[in-house]
């Protein structure tokens, strides 16, 4: 592995011209396509805007990816213009640059690590935990793992509710904080200013439908059949890092919306590759490593997956529910 973190060195050079106009298209396509679709909608072409909506959905899952980007520094050459860039997209992903940029940190410094379960993006109890759980805590969990939380009503509570106070903001620093909630609060106002209830709507459906959409790229990233865990101090960082991301094989299109961050093992293991060469520098090394490679079909599968094993070191589906109700004691409760 160290190899490969080596070779993956030669592309960690950032083009400030490419980041600069993948940054203003995206922002320009986000706003067309979401004043176009208020626009068809206030005069009753719901045909016109569902489509443009979709688009200013599609544009603000990528504006959150080249965010992503900026958090890590690996966008721009100079910290102080990834700064810059991460905070003026904040308000059209709803993620505070530096709250953001501190959690996502922690995602990467403890991934696969089941110490630090809660620096994950998406929580996982191991089945281990879930047997032993009391009734209430299973029924918790079961709710949270949930087709209708986890990629219906929860993502949109997360990103227009709680994101606008995230875990770790004090550590982060509130000044960034309150910056961003007032750009926010900004932006949905000039919106509410030039197109009434009907902008504020619209808007909300594209963030509901952009999230709830985007939620299932970390999810199937990270929760996967096989997806590496351990603990330390047999928890090797390199390893974790590529067996336990997976390689999102969606298309093209996929990673041209996504700004490539379908290829995940690799990000994973050198965050610095910006997200305009990983691509490349998947294709490059690919001969030298393993990925594990997830389609559209297998990845919609993946929903299955609640609990990890630490006995078959694999990914498992909820115990079957109609057991628990009978009262079975929930050791005895089998796996499916």
């Amino acid at each position: 592995m160290g190899s490969i973190r080596q070779m993956t060195r030669a592309y960690t050079t950032r083009d400030n011209r490419i980041a600069a106009v993948n940054t203003v298209l995206t922002l320009a396509v986000y706003m067309a396509s979401l004043i176009g679709a208020i626009l068809a909608f206030q005069a009753g072409r719901w045909y016109a805007g569902l489509p443009a909506m979709a688009v200013s959905a599609i544009c603000g899952v990528r504006i959150y990816m080249l965010q992503h980007d900026c958090g890590h520094g690996s966008y721009f050459t100079t910290r102080k213009l990834n700064d810059f860039v991460g905070r003026l997209l904040s308000p059209f992903s709803l993620t505070p640059f530096n709250a953001t940029r501190h959690n996502h940190n922690l995602h990467h410094a403890h991934i696969g690590d089941l110490d630090r379960r809660d620096s994950s993006e998406i929580y996982v109890m191991t089945l281990a935990e879930y047997r032993q759980a009391s009734w209430h805590r299973r029924l918790g969990y079961r709710f949270y793992r949930s087709f209708f939380v986890l990629f219906l009503v929860g993502p949109t509570l997360l990103y227009v509710l709680q994101y606008r106070y995230p875990k770790n903001s004090r550590e982060a620093g509130l000044a960034d904080l309150w910056v961003h909630n007032a750009m926010v609060a900004a932006f949905l106002g000039a919106l509410f200013w030039s197109f009434g209830w009907t902008g504020l709507l619209v808007w909300l459906g594209s963030v509901a439908l952009a999230v709830s959409t985007g939620v299932l790229i970390p999810y199937v990233h990270h929760n996967f059949e096989t997806v590496y865990w351990g603990r330390k101090p047999q928890l090797d960082f390199d390893t974790a890092a590529m067996e336990g991301s997976a390689v999102l094989d969606f298309g093209w299109f996929f990673d041209l919306c996504t700004a490539n961050i379908a290829y995940h093992d690799i990000h994973h293991l050198n965050a610095n590759v910006p997200s305009y060469r990983l691509k490349d520098c998947h294709r490059a090394l690919s001969p030298h490593f393993n990925s594990v490679r997830i389609g559209l079909i297998d990845g919609l599968r993946c929903i299955r997956w609640k609990l990890w094993d630490e006995e078959t070191r694999r990914m498992v589906p909820f115990p079957p529910l109609r057991a628990e109700l009978r009262g079975l004691p929930p050791a005895q409760v089998p796996a499916e």
